[in-house]
């Protein structure tokens, strides 16, 4: 029996385990091998106070040890199922191990929001990607574009003309909703971008050849040559576990908690991009994630 089962092992997750810790609880840390925490996408995090222009995979990296000091257990495999019981939760992995906990907490982040044009998931992985710094070295001197307008969509972009890749920006508005900064080194760069236009069709034969795009306001179609398609166009969030125990989701499918990170159930406690909270940012999924912990340390001494 853990006192907490954290489902997610991104920066959420993580440091409501090293808090969990700090308070000697039991803990263990669930990562689905198969959907490793969006931070390792990063090409840089420039937005964690203290640590400028950190890679991604650094800061994860760092997170990992300062839990691991602490002897918090992970455990690499997919959570199948969780459920209700008298005096606690049922956890089912893809292992088929059955694990208990008192408490609850989901970490579970967000995943890639599909742009949803044909030849998107044809050509995923040959020539589709989501991921700039996985997949960006591969495209060094050859046509790429990028879809979105956002942080990720700038970064990746100019990551990807640093490597040496031929980068259009493809944005359906007419000005980015990136911070200003990423906006001038993207007009610094050079690099063209087709304002009010999106993303129709993506051809190819073994791989990506051409993007059909279309301009939101003249209706104009046109086809544009593109060995790779990188797709930035935010997150949705990972709640199907919790809505199958019960817990409360909205609109969107976030999860709902309230300022302790406590859900509707009893016990569970949610932390990170999951959540309804408006920001969405390394620095706040961490604050949620210590919140979580230490209202599941309060839960579990109340139940005692």
């Amino acid at each position: 029996m853990y006192d907490i089962i954290i489902i997610g092992a991104g920066p959420a997750g993580i440091t409501a385990g090293i808090f969990a810790a700090r308070r000697d609880l039991r803990v263990l840390i669930l990562g689905d091998p198969n959907f490793l925490p969006t931070i390792t996408e990063a090409t840089i995090v420039d937005d964690y106070p203290g640590v400028p222009n950190l890679r991604g995979p650094e800061l994860q990296k760092m997170l990992e040890d300062h839990a691991k000091k602490f002897g918090i257990e992970f455990m690499d495999e997919k959570t199948v199922k969780v459920e209700k019981l008298k005096n606690g939760f049922s956890v089912l992995t893809s292992a088929k191990k059955r694990l208990q906990a008192k408490t609850i907490i989901f970490a579970t982040g967000a995943k890639h929001r599909n742009v949803g044009v044909p030849g998107e998931k044809e050509f995923a992985g040959r020539g589709v990607s989501y991921c700039a710094n996985c997949d960006g070295p591969m495209f060094k001197g050859k046509k790429v574009v990028v879809v979105g307008g956002g942080d990720s969509a700038l970064t990746s972009a100019l990551l990807l003309h640093q490597i040496g890749a031929k980068v259009t920006i493809m944005h359906r508005r007419d000005e980015f909703r990136a911070v200003e900064e990423y906006r001038k080194q993207v007009k610094k760069s050079g690099m063209p971008v087709l304002w009010n236009t999106v993303p129709r069709e993506i051809r190819g034969g073994q791989f990506v050849k051409s993007v059909v795009v279309q301009n939101a306001k003249t209706k104009e179609t046109k086809e544009i040559e593109a060995d790779g398609v990188f797709i930035h166009i935010g997150t949705v969030p990972t709640s199907e576990l919790a809505g199958q125990l019960g817990v409360n989701i909205d609109e969107q499918g976030f999860i709902k908690v309230d300022r302790n990170q406590a859900t509707n159930v009893p016990g569970v406690f949610a932390a990170g991009d999951c959540c309804d909270n408006p920001t969405k940012r390394v620095v706040t999924a961490m604050a949620d994630g210590s919140k979580a912990a230490e209202f599941a340390y309060e839960y579990i001494k109340s139940r005692e």
